[in-house]
């Protein structure tokens, strides 16, 4: 499930999640600080550990969102724990602070549609049955809810009934969803991934600090293709070079269009020059069987600028796409149809 989860947790999920993280450790705090009698919290060692994981869990929500939003790595390294402590800090609270955060225990039955109907109906039944555990254990360990039995049963009703409402609404929000994050990250003319889509795959390698090699490759006169066939047949040879950039290539090795006639290959495994420079000079043939078949006559090549990172310090995903860039340049100043590799 974990494994199923990591790649659509994207930014502003989880941004949006530490927001509201914040918001509630913030309000909870408050509430129970302003509404316990004096001198209680400090009696109560349950009650005060509760407030001290409050105000923990609150920096570590703004320590995420800080990250995101000045785009350092990392982030998902908190957002995935969190994200599955989320209903159990939610359950800790209705359960050493009863009094105080019972009317906010509906946030069980939230909590499980928002991420279901994001998440599918897998992740749906996975919250509900959690939500469920909890107010199970709630009645059977705190008094407080065997007395107050009519808003056990409340959430109770929640949690079990609302879903079955909105099973179909998941199914069909998550076939969307997906539908529309592969069209959000797809170029239209040549259907390989686009910028946006590169940009979010950096990012995770960066995060994880997985060595890669990025193959920033740009094609040679392109421009005389327009100007003596026509911008038909440029756009033929575009989506000639992703078809056999795809075909040519590893399954591991992605291709994505950043705009003209600018590609990019991620791949992943490579970590020798030798072996990177065999790459580029593999995406050059590539790209001349594209040439070779679309307008033989013209002298269209490509010059590839082949960056390998191995080191992560002091890098980002700017500074790489601008070292790649120069790379490609230097290759093309260089007499064009090039491949240049350099290692970071």
């Amino acid at each position: 499930m974990i494994r199923k989860l990591k790649p659509v947790l994207d930014l502003s999920d989880s941004a949006s999640r530490a927001r509201q993280r914040m918001a509630f450790c913030g309000v909870s705090f408050l509430v129970v600080f302003f509404l316990t009698p004096g001198g209680a919290i400090v009696g109560n060692m349950a009650l005060l550990t509760f407030m001290v994981t409050l105000g923990v869990y609150f920096h570590l929500a703004w320590l995420q969102s800080w990250l995101i939003s000045n785009r350092e790595r990392h982030w998902e390294k908190i957002e995935l724990p969190c994200y599955f402590l989320d209903l159990f800090i939610i359950g800790v609270g209705l359960a050493v602070a009863s009094p105080y955060l019972a009317m906010a225990s509906p946030l069980l039955a939230v909590v499980a549609l928002v991420r279901g109907m994001r998440y599918g109906p897998c992740m749906l039944a996975c919250h509900i049955a959690a939500g469920l555990l909890i107010m199970l254990l709630l009645y059977w360990l705190v008094p407080f809810w065997r007395e107050h039995l009519d808003l056990l049963y409340a959430n109770l009703f929640l949690l079990i009934i609302l879903p079955t409402q909105f099973y179909g609404v998941s199914v069909k929000i998550q076939a969307n969803s997906k539908s529309l994050r592969q069209e959000n990250l797809t170029d239209p003319l040549t259907r390989s991934l686009n910028r946006k889509a590169l940009e979010a795959a950096i990012w995770r390698m960066l995060n994880a600090q997985e060595p890669f090699v990025m193959s920033f490759l740009d094609l040679d006169n392109f421009k005389m293709v327009n100007d003596t066939m026509g911008h038909s047949v440029g756009d033929k040879l575009l989506r000639r070079v992703s078809i056999k950039l795809s075909i040519r290539l590893r399954a591991e090795d992605k291709v994505y269009r950043l705009a003209g006639d600018e590609f990019v290959v991620l791949s992943l495994g490579i970590v020798r020059e030798e072996l990177a420079e065999n790459l580029g000079h593999r995406i050059k043939s590539a790209i001349a069987e594209a040439v070779d078949y679309t307008c033989p006559k013209l002298p269209v090549s490509a010059s590839v600028g082949v960056l390998v990172i191995n080191s992560f310090e002091d890098t980002d995903l700017e500074k790489l796409l601008a070292l790649a860039d120069q790379l490609m340049y230097q290759a093309k100043r260089a007499g064009k149809n090039n491949v240049l590799v350099e290692q970071v």
